[in-house]
C-alpha cells in the first residue's frame, strides 16, 4: 500500500499506478467522502448516464445513445 504526504497546501499525489489503472487524468473531478476514520476517492462520472451505465443492470447500456435520438426528435 503506498504512502502519501499531506503538502503543506493540504494536497496529496495520487501514485502514478492508481491514476493509470482507474484512468485519472489531470481535470477529472473526484468524489471525497469521509466514513468513520476513513477517506474514500472515486472517479466522479463525467455524466449522470455514465453513473447509470455503472449500475450491475444492463438495462442502462446505450441509453445515452436513445437519449439522444430522442432529444432531436422533440426540438424538430
Amino acid at each position: 500500500m503506498p504512502l502519501v504526504k499531506l503538502s503543506t497546501k493540504s494536497q496529496i499525489v495520487l501514485p502514478a499506478r492508481i491514476r493509470k489503472r482507474l484512468a485519472i487524468n489531470p481535470g477529472d473531478m473526484l468524489q471525497i467522502m469521509e466514513k468513520n476514520d476513513t477517506i474514500i476517492i472515486h472517479k466522479a462520472p463525467k455524466s449522470h448516464v455514465e453513473a447509470l451505465e455503472r449500475c450491475a443492470s444492463n438495462i442502462w447500456r446505450g441509453y445515452e445513445t436513445e437519449l439522444e435520438k430522442n432529444r432531436a426528435q422533440w426540438d424538430s
